[in-house]
């Protein structure tokens, strides 16, 4: 028993040394190109010839935040994505999948500069591919695109901006409990938990909240080709089918992924073209990154980060049931 402990042991003090080496050599790297968390394969999935068409996917809430020491943030990986089509002069075309209910609005709105700005530098379509749902920030990003396809049934829409703050005052006066703040300004601990929302500070968050839903609006009416009063009208945060999207013009086509994929070769113009993805580089260099990365995080299951996710309120394009 005791030799099987001491093995295990020494089996972990291995990954965890070798897991500081390999830290310690990426840490100088600058080309995210050859760092483990973002080393990827391109996979082939069909067709042929030189010319490539990239299934790009969004999956899960648009964010630029670390869940858990392991997973590197959607928006990030994304970027990344995106800059190495950019510099891939046989990627004609790219369909982005979408499935996500939306997420931050900073994360959102970058992440659609930067799909636009992959357009403009290649000259290139953009044709989007709407899965399950594909609402709010989902849909934010789907405005980029030349095309937009979805199934009747998906869910989308949840046009709009939210803004919560969680208030415990009535709870915490119950039990006796007080907070003082000492502030330098009327306003610098605005929404603060311990006491009732001022009408003054509603409408400072209302001000953020309205002008992040402007933005909102606006990338519609450009990317839709849509009167700004329509948008108005069927902008008020209500969910819609894909039926119902198309019916409203958010969406151009019925179909899936290979629809989209093939409505896309079909705007390059060429005969025949790679379908590619990017997937996960399974290696021992980013499987030790990995599991150095994990153990040496003081919070490796993120129960820290989930009891402090009230404390730190966002703008977000987010379908919240």
């Amino acid at each position: 028993m005791n030799r099987k402990r001491w093995t295990a042991l020494f089996l972990v003090l291995a990954v965890f040394v070798l897991g500081i080496g390999v830290e310690s050599i990426f840490g100088g790297i600058r080309n995210l190109t050859d760092h483990p968390e973002y080393a990827w394969d391109e996979h082939v999935v069909s067709g042929s010839g030189t010319a490539k068409i990239v299934q790009l996917y969004v999956n899960g809430t648009i964010t630029s935040e670390r869940s858990t020491a392991s997973v590197t943030p959607m928006a990030d990986l994304l970027t990344e994505q995106i800059r190495r089509i950019e510099e891939d002069e046989q990627v004609k075309a790219v369909v982005l999948r979408i499935e996500s209910p939306g997420g931050e609005v900073v994360a959102t709105d970058e992440l659609h500069r930067r799909l636009l700005r992959l357009k403009e530098l290649r000259q290139i379509p953009l044709v989007v591919s709407m899965g399950s749902t594909a609402a709010s920030g989902g849909y934010y990003l789907a405005t980029a695109g030349d095309a937009i396809f979805a199934n009747p049934n998906t869910l989308t829409g949840s046009l709009g901006v939210i803004f919560t703050l969680t208030n415990y005052s009535n709870a915490i006066h119950k039990l006796g409990i007080q907070e003082y703040a000492i502030k330098s300004g009327r306003f610098k601990d605005i929404g603060s938990p311990a006491r009732p929302l001022t009408e003054p500070e509603r409408q400072i968050f209302q001000t953020l909240v309205n002008q992040s839903y402007d933005r909102f609006v606006d990338v519609i009416v450009k990317g839709r080709s849509l009167p700004r009063e329509r948008v108005l009208q069927i902008a008020d945060g209500r969910i819609y089918s894909g039926e119902q999207a198309k019916r409203l013009g958010l969406v151009d086509r019925f179909g899936d992924l290979e629809d989209a994929t093939r409505y896309a070769l079909t705007l390059t113009g060429l005969p025949e073209a790679q379908i590619v993805r990017f997937t996960e580089n399974i290696s021992l260099g980013n499987l030790i990154f990995r599991m150095q990365r994990y153990w040496s995080n003081p919070d490796p299951l993120g129960l820290e980060r989930i009891l402090q996710q009230g404390s730190t309120p966002k703008l977000l394009y987010q379908f919240i049931p």
